[in-house]
């Protein structure tokens, strides 16, 4: 099965300061968030990103994935739990849907992404 055709939909999350952080060259980076830009377009994925300088209540201190409102996978710098205990994830369910309300998808998203690819590419002509 063609991965766009799966059931499986997906939404993933990043403040806009994250696509900052260049863990590969300018190149690479230009290519990377030019990879997370056209796959915007895949009808199972929405990707939002949290504008900078977006007011934000709450600070996420690590990362997670949440599966089907059934059960999170927790990431930290030292361990990995996956919770399935209803009162545990229906905490994230709400985090994450916090965090949704915050983060601008389709267009505006693929707007700060070409700007953040820019920037890298001017990097990398320097």
């Amino acid at each position: 099965m063609d991965e766009e055709d799966t059931p499986r939909r997906f939404v993933i999350l990043t403040p806009e300061g994250a696509l900052g952080w260049a863990l590969l060259s300018p190149d690479g980076m230009a290519t990377q968030i030019d990879h997370l830009a056209a796959a915007t377009g895949r009808p199972n994925l929405r990707l939002g990103i949290i504008p900078w300088g977006r007011p934000c209540p709450t600070l996420p201190l690590h990362t997670w994935g949440l599966f089907d409102q059934r059960a999170v996978i927790v990431g930290t710098t030292t361990a990995t739990a996956i919770l399935t205990e209803p009162l545990d994830v229906a905490r994230y369910v709400e985090l994450t849907d916090e965090l949704e309300r915050l983060a601008v998808f389709g267009d505006e998203a693929r707007a700060i992404l070409d700007r953040v690819a820019e920037r890298y590419r001017r990097l990398a002509s320097s």
